[in-house]
């Protein structure tokens, strides 16, 4: 039988040991490992290992030998308590093997746990598993991990967490990298942590990200520009751990709304006043800069610029005692504000 994704968490809380068999699948194959690792614990406790209450396998292990699974179903521990064998990477050319397994399996056997990479609706390992009526199939899907799993991994890692934007952080990046990437920074994290007992930081996050995840003064400006207010903070904080100044960031922001006042003060329409720009504006900047004209009226441009100005003299004053990255960030997001023809 296969479990919905909305049965998933709690099959995974409350494992029912009078399954036969249980079948992890998935193409993230640190996610499937993980899913797997929370049932048998859920499952088993924390001391199975320690007292051979659970059993490890691999598919290769299943066809080299085709009764070590069945004997380590069928033996006998010293320790009490429910008792599981593991058969890891398993593929159709196993399937037969876990089944004639399956069919001999009765209580109070060992429980065996599968888990494989992506198998296609016709694999004959996922159609058994889908089928049989003591056997439950668990796809983990390819999706980004939810803020709970994150937090969960981190506190496996004994990685402590105080600031909830932290998390949010994380979730956020999970949803702009691809899974294997995503995984990657995680370990990287584990390891940058694994001496340091401070909690996390944006700062340990960017050092950890990879390079495609860095921030650009582009994500900034067409941030702003589009008034996505939420983003300002987390590719601001990016920036900062890359290195790049207020004062610079702040001169870059006057040079693209000057150039937005005056594209919009052109007497045609948006589209012919950025394709009588000299130099040319081509490509996916064009297109971006006519988003954001639909979104700025003059009025708003003009109190844009006045409030770049701003920022500027006062973070070139000596007399200023605000922290810079908090002074540019509170104007930023007053004019992304604008954006959507807020007051601010």
């Amino acid at each position: 039988m296969k479990l919905s994704p909305k049965e998933i968490p709690r099959f995974l809380e409350n494992p029912d040991p009078t399954i036969a068999a249980i079948l992890f699948y998935g193409s993230d194959t640190m996610r499937v490992a993980l899913k797997r690792q929370e049932y048998l614990e859920n499952l088993l406790g924390s001391t199975a290992e320690q007292e051979m209450r659970l059993i490890r396998l691999t598919g290769d292990d299943v066809l080299k030998d085709h009764t070590a699974a069945f004997d380590a179903i069928k033996s006998v521990g010293f320790f009490p308590g429910q008792r599981a064998v593991l058969i890891e990477n398993s593929s159709d050319r196993t399937s037969k093997i876990i089944f004639d397994c399956i069919e001999a399996w009765k209580q109070p056997d060992a429980q065996i746990v599968v888990t494989s990479g992506q198998l296609k609706p016709t694999s004959q390992l996922r159609k058994s598993f889908d089928t049989s009526k003591s056997t439950l199939a668990v796809p983990i899907y390819d999706n980004p991990l939810t803020e709970m799993e994150i937090k969960t991994e981190l506190t496996r890692a004994g990685i402590q967490i105080n600031d909830p934007n932290i998390m949010t952080g994380l979730h956020s990046l999970s949803k702009e990298l691809e899974p294997g990437d995503f995984r990657n920074t995680l370990e990287k994290i584990y390891l940058y942590k694994l001496s340091d007992k401070s909690p996390l930081t944006s700062q340990d996050i960017t050092v950890c990200s990879p390079i495609s995840a860095e921030a650009s003064l582009e994500d900034i400006i067409y941030t702003v520009s589009v008034g996505a207010t939420s983003k300002i903070s987390r590719i601001l904080n990016r920036l900062e751990a890359q290195g790049v100044q207020p004062v610079a960031l702040c001169l870059s922001f006057q040079r693209h709304f000057k150039l937005l006042l005056r594209l919009k003060s052109h007497e045609g329409s948006p589209t012919e006043a950025i394709s009588n720009q000299k130099p040319p504006i081509f490509g996916p900047r064009r297109n971006a800069i006519l988003s954001q004209l639909r979104l700025w009226n003059i009025e708003n441009l003009k109190v844009a610029l006045a409030c770049f100005v701003e920022l500027d003299l006062n973070l070139r004053s000596v007399a200023s005692n605000y922290p810079a990255l908090a002074m540019t960030e509170r104007i930023l997001i007053r004019v992304a504000m604008l954006a959507k023809n807020k007051t601010i």
